[in-house]
């Protein structure tokens, strides 16, 4: 994962996907963005609603949705939208580095984000 991209990029991201209401903060994203703020890290990993956790190639997305659309499907691709866009921007990362693992393949690979999507509220 890389840092290229902030959270509130990613939060833009998310809503555009349709059936998406906004982010929505829950309890955990906002005792991390407070933390990292007091402790003053980068401000632009977390963000209330949005949790990107560079070290261990995580993501968390706290979301509202509208139900006009299966929850099922609406989780699926803000998870789509996001392993894409990290994925994307770790490609450009990755250009300038040399790869160790050349014979890894894509499934299973231990560079792939991992995206949580925790719906909040449905309405």
């Amino acid at each position: 994962m890389t840092t290229s991209l902030s959270a509130a990029e990613l939060a833009n991201l998310v809503t555009a996907v349709p059936g998406v209401r906004g982010i929505e903060p829950g309890i955990g994203s906002t005792l991390r963005a407070i933390g990292s703020r007091i402790r003053q890290q980068d401000p632009r990993q977390a963000r209330f609603g949005v949790v990107v956790e560079a070290g261990s190639h995580r993501a968390v997305i706290e979301i509202g949705i509208d139900g006009s659309r299966p929850v099922k499907e609406i989780v699926r691709d803000v998870q789509e939208t996001i392993i894409r866009a990290l994925s994307e921007a770790g490609e450009h990362d990755d250009a300038s580095e040399t790869r160790q693992d050349s014979d890894s393949s894509g499934v299973g690979n231990r560079n792939t984000p991992q995206v949580t999507v925790r719906v909040q509220s449905l309405l």
